[in-house]
């Protein structure tokens, strides 16, 4: 049976689409720059300049992707260490361990993020994209270390978006100790734990 001619276009779409955001990662890791040409993404990806316009309207909303799968990567790491560390006899401990192991250690992930950051502050719509983006990513952080801090027997005594973002900024400080520091992982529990002990009190 012949396979209809939509599911085949949307599979080839998707493809392309995937096959960008590599190349555009690609190219980020070699020159840690988000200020590339179309043209260099495509010509590093295999497409013309048309199968780019047809995937995203701009160089900035490709990175945004980028970004954004990397931080779902992240999460989805991030809900499996919480998860394992907190099996059994969950604790404070157990927390900071799957915050410190489920994000990413080093600054691979941060740096796009540094980037766009920089570049949000003179330009209104790269600003506007990456605050939608954050927010969507601590939003689907948020309940998932509540929930964790809840079973090790804490609850915050912030407001728990603003206790999501603390760790993560934490954490991201953390991070940004290793062209510094070797003892990077110290740091960083440190830090995590020193946040959440200091933003939460027995439930």
């Amino acid at each position: 049976m012949t396979e209809p001619a939509a599911p085949r276009a949307v599979r080839r779409r998707s493809s392309t689409r995937a096959t960008l955001i590599a190349a555009a990662e690609a190219i980020f890791q070699e020159t840690g720059s988000t200020s590339v040409s179309v043209e260099a993404v495509v010509a590093r990806a295999g497409f013309t300049r048309g199968a780019f316009y047809s995937n995203f309207r701009t160089v900035d909303e490709l990175f945004f992707a980028v970004y954004e799968q990397q931080a779902e990567a992240v999460f989805a790491v991030l809900e499996h260490e919480l998860g394992a560390a907190l099996d059994g006899h969950p604790t404070v401990d157990g927390v900071v361990q799957g915050v410190v192991h489920g994000l990413p250690p080093e600054d691979r992930w941060y740096a796009i993020r540094s980037v766009l950051t920089t570049r949000a502050r003179h330009d209104p719509e790269v600003n506007a994209l990456l605050r939608a983006h954050t927010d969507r990513f601590h939003a689907t952080l948020q309940p998932l270390l509540v929930a964790a801090l809840e079973r090790a027997g804490r609850i915050p005594t912030v407001d728990p978006a603003l206790y999501t973002r603390a760790v993560v900024a934490a954490h991201v400080g953390a991070v940004s100790q290793s062209v510094l520091f070797d003892g990077t992982d110290a740091v960083r529990v440190a830090a995590v734990e020193g946040c959440i002990l200091g933003l939460t009190r027995p439930a």
